[in-house]
């Protein structure tokens, strides 16, 4: 059996979690869409896709790990940049690239194995040189399982410094009216405490994108280890300095009133800060 991904624009309505009513007539709405010049301009405003949670995904509970999560949240995000043009074959010839700055995740529950989830994303604030994006990921039957926030700033990677957003990746991200409002702190997180130095880690080829750079989705995996429980519900990452190729990180371990940070350094200098709650 294929397993099989269905991608949905946001012509089903506002509920994130929603499947099309009638999926033969969604489909052809599509097809007809996707060829449309002036719809391809204006972007999708909430973009969307379904998948199963397979038996590469899953932890020895059978629950998606947090590798697999942040995975499909940057899926989501990679398929709508690139179904509205504005993806990795735009961006690679002109030496940009998206950096996330900034992850708060909200877990529900974890989807399990074999589960039927739907990934929804929605850009904002798409201005000067940041955007974001809220998440969703929904069960088949509508729960919310896990939504997020992120923030993120478009890099310029032959001179490693932020840039502008022109006008055709503006107009490629429109904001929906109709995103779902949540919650957020959207704290900038503080290395107050030195902690207690628990261990260290290394950077290799696994760890590397298209970037040049370890992918946003290993931090997550690579903190936890580090935690004395997993009894957490809350995620939030903020990204400090890019960890590259062979770089070695001290990682630190900070006990707070209600909850736990773990932070990775080198040479004094901090890379990343997790803070679980």
């Amino acid at each position: 059996m294929v397993r099989q991904r269905t991608l949905t624009p946001s012509f089903q309505g506002s509920n994130p979690c929603g499947p099309a009513k009638d999926l033969s007539i969604a489909l052809r709405s599509f097809l007809l869409l996707s060829v449309n010049d002036n719809w391809l301009s204006g972007g999708w405003k909430m973009y969307q896709y379904t998948d199963r949670v397979s038996y590469s995904e899953v932890d020895s509970e059978l629950n998606l790990t947090y590798y697999g999560l942040v995975n499909y949240m940057q899926d989501c995000s990679c398929f709508h940049s690139d179904d509205v043009g504005v993806g990795v074959h735009y961006l690679a010839p002109i030496k940009r690239g998206w950096f996330v700055t900034s992850y708060e995740i909200h877990i529900n529950r974890l989807p399990r194995y074999l589960e039927r989830i739907t990934i929804s994303t929605y850009p904002y604030q798409v201005r000067g040189m940041m955007a974001r994006r809220l998440y969703t990921i929904c069960s088949e039957v509508g729960e919310v399982l896990v939504y997020a926030d992120s923030l993120w700033v478009l890099m310029d990677l032959e001179h490693l410094r932020p840039a502008r957003l022109n006008d055709e990746i503006i107009a490629a991200y429109p904001q929906d009216k109709n995103m779902p409002k949540f919650d957020f702190e959207r704290s900038k997180l503080q290395y107050k405490s030195e902690g207690n130095l628990v261990g260290k880690f290394k950077v290799t080829e696994n760890h590397i994108d298209t970037n040049g750079h370890m992918n946003n989705s290993f931090y997550i995996d690579v903190t936890r280890r580090f935690l004395p429980s997993e009894e957490f519900s809350t995620i939030t990452v903020n990204y400090k300095k890019a960890a590259m190729l062979f770089d070695e990180l001290d990682v630190y371990l900070v006990e707070l009133e209600s909850s736990y940070q773990v932070v990775l350094k080198k040479d004094d200098e901090v890379y990343t800060i997790v803070e679980y709650k």
